[in-house]
């Protein structure tokens, strides 16, 4: 019942909305940093568009570059 105990008492643990927010923020962080670096290194989804869909483009790159990294692996 140790294992049991212990699980019981880490989802009995309570956090201020300041501990999930930064919680969050340390979570997000490593994903937007490599979809950051995933739009600078694959600019083809970006640089075909204009004006506001370019601003579209580039968030749907840096949220969603893990999809469209194994799109462009799978063929």
């Amino acid at each position: 019942m140790g294992m049991l105990s212990d699980l019981r008492r880490l989802l009995s643990y309570e956090m201020t909305l300041a501990e999930w927010l930064g919680t969050a923020v340390l979570l997000v962080t490593p994903h937007l940093v490599l979809g950051v670096v995933y739009a600078v290194l694959q600019p083809g989804y970006i640089t075909s568009v204009d004006g506001a869909e370019r601003v579209a483009a580039t968030v749907g790159t840096v949220v969603f570059w893990p999809v469209l990294l194994i799109a462009e692996l799978c063929p």
